[in-house]
């Protein structure tokens, strides 16, 4: 299970970047287990999740919109709902975001 762990955490941070901020620290614990312990859906889901939060952070480079998403994802919110109000509220869309946004729908 640890070896899991590790490689799981190690290919967030391949793609997210360092995980620092406490905040940042929480959302990196709650994916991992979600992606560990969740079922296959759970895994799915969160995966793309994560692909959001990839999608905001890098791309659209809205640090102020991945916080809100972190503090969220950490917290007991419905995730999908979660997700799929913030990128409504984006004023900023690309492709990505547009697949995103129909994949979560269909959960």
């Amino acid at each position: 299970m640890m070896d899991l762990k590790s490689k799981i955490k190690k290919t967030l941070r391949e793609y997210y970047g360092e995980f620092e901020s406490n905040l940042e620290i929480e959302y990196e614990d709650t994916v991992t287990n979600k992606l560990i312990n969740g079922s296959l859906t759970d895994k799915d889901r969160w995966a793309t999740y994560n692909q959001l939060m990839i999608e905001l952070k890098h791309n659209l480079k809205n640090n102020e919109k991945v916080k809100e998403l972190q503090y969220k994802l950490t917290d007991d919110s419905n995730p999908t709902e979660v997700c799929i109000e913030l990128i409504s509220e984006l004023s900023v869309k690309n492709d990505e975001l547009e697949r995103l946004y129909y994949k979560m729908k269909n959960f």
